[in-house]
């Protein structure tokens, strides 16, 4: 038995669940594993978050310079492993009446916790087998809503434990617009970024990035989308909704979030229900339609850069193809974006660095 198994025994020991059988459910895309809990007390998810398996995250008074230093997970503001996260802001939304998990048991400094298991309807799954689209992603809107209007904690709690929600700044949005440059031009060697043009670039995202981080902040979930959302038809309302892998929400615009659950890349969304996403979220939200539309295009076009360099490093560096069939949907969100004519200076750059997209000429 490793030493991380031990700890696992002995956390589940001191919680009750020592009898319960073990059922590997796998990583997710972080350093995360999870493991279904099957026994006496019921069933259960443990979460395994190993606190030394990634980079520190940042404190509420780090500096740019600080967070630079410190590496990936402060620059972003990435809650990295830590529980206390999951913890606390599982429970802001299960106070909003939300269908978060309930957590059972957790150890901040070991990196454990026991969380309810909300079942295996995935939205994306649930939607292949014949469920009404439509249906699932206008409740999700709504919960979504019900997230953003009501105003954002500046920390939350778990026990004694206090996480700050920091706010995503312009760091942390530069920082992954930054993969585009960096790693997309040794997935296509006919994309070029340097000198005047690289500059360019740098200049109209921080200015980007700026007015994002200058829009009213609200719970900013960061990864509300299809493949973190479960269906849930024997609950009521919004609790219908199960929302999970939110430990790195954010105070930030609101049309990040509506980017990342419209845009989606890994499935397709119809230019019909986006629209009637978007114009449903601006009614309830009470935003002006025009300002929220431009915020939109702004927000999904650095999300949209961001999203390509990880998956152009995923490929290039680590060896993990099948993201190629990402890819050429995740450049048609971010060429639908390049309509607005707000991200008419950006889109002039991105067509000289990749002249092969006949939609960026």
């Amino acid at each position: 038995m490793t030493e991380r198994e031990q700890a696992r025994a002995d956390f589940l020991s001191r919680a009750g669940w020592g009898e319960a059988e073990l059922i590997s459910m796998g990583q997710d895309a972080s350093t995360r594993s999870y493991m279904r809990l099957a026994g006496p007390m019921g069933n259960a998810i443990l979460m395994d978050a190993p606190p030394s398996s990634e980079s520190a995250p940042c404190g509420p008074d780090a500096s740019e310079y600080d967070r630079i230093i410190a590496g990936w997970n402060a620059r972003t503001r990435l809650a990295a492993c830590r529980v206390d996260a999951f913890v606390g802001v599982a429970e802001h939304l299960r106070a909003l009446d939300l269908s978060a998990p309930t957590i059972f048991a957790y150890d901040v400094e070991q990196g454990f916790a026991i969380i309810e298991d909300l079942g295996n309807g995935v939205f994306a799954r649930e939607i292949e087998a014949g469920q009404d689209e439509r249906e699932l992603y206008l409740v999700a809107i709504d919960a979504l809503a019900k997230i953003h209007t009501t105003p954002a904690p500046e920390t939350v709690t778990a026990g004694d434990w206090v996480w700050p929600i920091l706010a995503y700044d312009r760091l942390a949005m530069t920082t992954g617009a930054d993969l585009f440059p960096k790693w997309y031009p040794a997935y296509d060697k006919s994309v070029r970024f340097s000198g005047d043009l690289a500059r360019r670039y740098d200049d109209i995202i921080a200015g980007l990035s700026d007015h994002l981080a200058s829009l009213p902040k609200v719970l900013m979930m960061r990864d509300y989308h299809a493949e973190n959302l479960l269906w849930m038809p024997e609950r009521d309302g919004l609790a219908k909704v199960g929302i999970l892998d939110f430990q790195d929400a954010v105070r930030g615009p609101a049309a990040w979030d509506i980017a990342m659950f419209v845009q989606d890349a890994r499935r397709d969304v119809s230019p019909e229900l986006q629209q009637e996403i978007v114009q449903r979220y601006v009614q309830l939200a009470g935003l002006k339609e025009e300002d929220f539309y431009r915020d939109l295009a702004i927000a999904g076009a650095v999300n949209a850069l961001r999203i390509l360099g990880v998956f152009a490093r995923l490929i290039t560096r680590d060896g993990k193809p099948r993201y190629e069939q990402f890819m050429e949907r995740e450049w048609g969100h971010l060429e639908d974006c390049f309509v607005h004519p707000a991200l008419a200076e950006l889109k002039a750059v991105m067509g000289q660095a990749v002249p092969g997209r006949k939609r960026l000429q």
